[in-house]
């Protein structure tokens, strides 16, 4: 999601997992997509849905909502914490393509493998982002979800729930200790 890995998805601006930085040699990793957990089937709602976040920032709580509005192959990503945002997912032949826009206005992009294996980087350009852990049933801020990837990018954790989309995400933060927003139903 856009927010903070959004810095994963703000995420992000996988870019919170996806560039490499200045002087990084950037290798292509293009369409070698193999892997047992097709990561569309996790990233996104399997229908047009809105889900109901709750994010803790040190000791302050926000809720807000997330929408996803399916159209064909891609999927349209809009929260209520930012409303000038959207985050628009592209299931491609070979790739996923995941879109940024603030304010009307393109804010960069990044490209995803479609099939991924435990250990695997999902991103296509070189980054720290990994497929780290499949769970058949995962406990998480003492809500229980079932059938969930990780997703690694550094040291930040997002969670994935088959058909749903995002369910949760942990991010430590110097100044105010941690952000973790997770999916309340």
């Amino acid at each position: 999601m856009y927010k903070y890995i959004i810095v994963l998805i703000s995420m992000i601006a996988f870019i919170g997992c996806g560039g490499a930085g200045a002087g990084d040699v950037v290798k292509k990793d293009k369409y070698t997509n193999k892997g047992n957990y097709a990561l569309w089937e996790y990233l996104v709602p399997a229908k047009t849905s809105t889900n109901n976040y709750i994010k803790t920032t040190g000791d302050t709580v926000q809720k807000y909502q997330t929408k996803y509005i399916k159209k064909d192959n891609s999927i349209i990503e809009a929260s209520t914490d930012v409303p000038n945002e959207q985050t628009i997912y592209t299931k491609n032949a070979n790739s996923i393509t995941v879109s940024f826009s603030k304010d009307s206005q393109p804010n960069g992009h990044y490209d995803l493998h479609t099939l991924v294996d435990i250990g695997n980087m999902v991103t296509i350009k070189t980054s720290n982002c990994i497929l780290k852990k499949h769970y058949d049933s995962f406990a998480f801020q003492g809500q229980t979800y079932s059938d969930v990837i990780a997703i690694e990018c550094g040291n930040t954790p997002g969670y994935y729930q088959k058909g749903i989309g995002e369910i949760g995400q942990e991010q430590s933060l110097n100044t105010t200790g941690r952000v973790v927003q997770f999916l309340s139903n």
